[in-house]
């Protein structure tokens, strides 16, 4: 699976280093990777029970929030 998609961490990894020398927030946050890992969850979730799952049911934190610019 990494190598499949090797380009596009590479990429990823050099905006997020530009970012830190840049001192300007990542293109990608922790909240873009976190918004499609919970969808999984819950649909994981509800192929396992067979039923509707509410992502609220896989968030031991609750909904996902869009974050605020912790550097504004």
């Amino acid at each position: 699976f990494v190598e499949r998609f090797e380009a596009a961490y590479v990429n990823e990894m050099r905006e997020f280093i530009s970012a830190i020398h840049e001192d300007r927030p990542p293109s990608v946050t922790g909240y873009d990777g976190r918004v499609p890992l919970v969808m999984a969850a819950a649909a994981r979730k509800a192929l396992q029970e067979r039923r509707e799952v509410r992502i609220e049911e896989v968030t031991p934190c609750g909904t996902p929030k869009e974050p605020r610019n912790v550097l504004d």
